[in-house]
This record gives structure tokens, sequence and C-alpha cells, in this order.
């Protein structure tokens, strides 16, 4: 190799000098910016006290979010145990405390299911028969739109921008998640139930049956476009719904059972007795 085509490559320590001279130029321009931030905001206190002012309003809608979220279960969870109903209707506790056993059981199937923490799934169940019961809806019906949109992950992002359990648009439905502290607590699970379902009913509504507002839910013109969305949903449903049947039948059975056994130990008492004598 000639020495003309050995001064074509550049050296590694000329290679080391550039990326040198480039990180303390970068290193410049971050020190520039930051003294020229610092410099306007030393120079405008009124935007400084702008942000923190933001700040604090968002904390303090959140702090109020969450409590209403909590007093939202206390209530609904004293109720079931002030006057238990069907489990078949909507919504009784959002406390996981309070679940009966069909809700257990519900929450027992999604958990071995989706691979999720039982003690964090029946909170997710206690919260969709809480939204449930807020928004009218069949809480399996909120759970099964949250299986099929995100597999209950609170953090799932798609890439239009839908968030959370149940993929809410946080821009289209901004003003919904203003009472829980705005869009970012699109992510917190409780939240994100809450106006899914209510996102779900209002379309319900405008679609006129429910496989219309399946349709409309996920932004589908049609049945072709939606990719069978609305029969996905509807399947997960039947599932939940037949776990529930089976739950009450199996507690159905119970007193029938302790019954029988009381009065077999009745009757073999009160054989024994001339026996003793």
């Amino acid at each position: 190799m000639s020495q003309d085509s050995r001064m074509q490559f550049p050296s590694w320590r000329s290679i080391g000098a550039e990326l040198l001279q480039w990180t303390h130029y970068t290193l410049m321009m971050v020190g520039f910016f930051v003294v020229a931030a610092g410099a306007y905001l030393y120079a405008n206190p009124g935007s400084v006290m702008g942000l923190e002012h933001g700040v604090v309003q968002w904390v303090a809608a959140r702090k109020a979010a969450m409590q209403q979220l909590r007093s939202l279960g206390q209530q609904t969870a004293q109720a079931t145990l002030d006057a238990p109903g069907d489990v078949g209707e909507v919504a009784q506790s959002p406390a996981s405390d309070h679940l009966d056993a069909a809700q257990l059981a519900v929450a027992d199937y999604l958990a071995r299911r989706y691979s999720i923490a039982p003690r964090a799934m029946r909170e997710l169940v206690a919260g969709a028969w809480a939204a449930g019961r807020s928004e009218h809806l069949d809480p399996t019906l909120i759970l099964a739109v949250t299986a099929v949109e995100s597999s209950f992950n609170p953090y799932a992002h798609s890439a239009v921008g839908a968030t959370g359990l149940m993929q809410v648009m946080t821009s289209v439905h901004r003003d919904k998640f203003a009472p829980y502290g705005g869009p970012q607590a699109s992510l917190d699970p409780l939240a994100n139930l809450h106006v899914g379902a209510m996102v779900l009913r209002n379309a319900i509504q405008r679609g006129g049956s429910l496989q219309a507002g399946l349709r409309m839910y996920v932004g589908a013109t049609s049945t072709a476009s939606s990719g069978g969305y609305a029969a996905k949903v509807l399947a997960e449903q039947a599932r939940l719904r037949q776990i529930i049947a089976q739950a009450q039948a199996r507690q159905a059975r119970r007193p029938a059972a302790a019954t029988q056994t009381a009065s077999d130990e009745g009757r073999g008492s009160a054989e024994a007795v001339p026996a003793a004598t």
C-alpha cells in the first residue's frame, strides 16, 4: 500500500481529538442554555411562580381525585355489607377485601390467564364493579374490554396515543380526566377504568347497540375494519359470565350441603340416645 493511500484514513488520535472537540462544543452549548434559562427565570420571577402554581394545582387536583375514588370505594363497600345483592347485577364493592365468591372467582381466573398478581387483579375487578355501578354497565363488559385492549397492563400505550387499561385517548377525553388530575391520570388503573367506562357507555348510546358501541369505542367504521373486535370482547365477557354462574352454583350448593350434614348429625344423635339408655 502506498503512502498516499495510507493518508486517506484518519488516525485514531485524530478521531479522538474530533470527538473531544465536539463534546467540548456540546457542553458549552448546554452550559449556555442553562445560564440563559437561569437568567430568564431571574429576570421574570412571575414565570417561576406560575410554574409553581400550576404544579400545586395539579397535585391538589390529583389528591382530590384520589380522595373521591377512595370515598366512592368506602360508600359502595358499606352498601355491599348492609344490603348484599345479586352478583349478576351491576357493581357492588370496589374494595378488594369485600369481594364476594363470584367476584373472587373472576379475579382468580383473570390473574391466571393474564399473569397478573392476584391481589392486584382483585383491585382491578373491584374497580370494574365500581365503574360499572357508576356508569350503569355490566362490570364483566368493562373487564372484557380491558382484557382485549391492554391485557390488564396499566401502562399500555398505543401508536395513536391511547393509554392505560382501557386504552383511552387522552387527547380526545382530556376533560374526563380533569377530575382525576389531568391526562397523566390515565395511567392510574382506577381512574382509567372509570373514564374508560364513561367513554364506553357514551359509545354504546351513540351507536344504538352493544356491537355498534364497541366498534365506535375502538374507532372502527364498520365490522370489517374492526378486526372482529366486538366478537373478541363478547367472547371474553361470555367466559366471565360463565365463571360467575359456576361460582353462584357452587355457593348455592353449600347451604344445602350444610343443611343435609346438620340433619344427618341430628338424626345420628337421636338414634344414639336409646342405645345408651
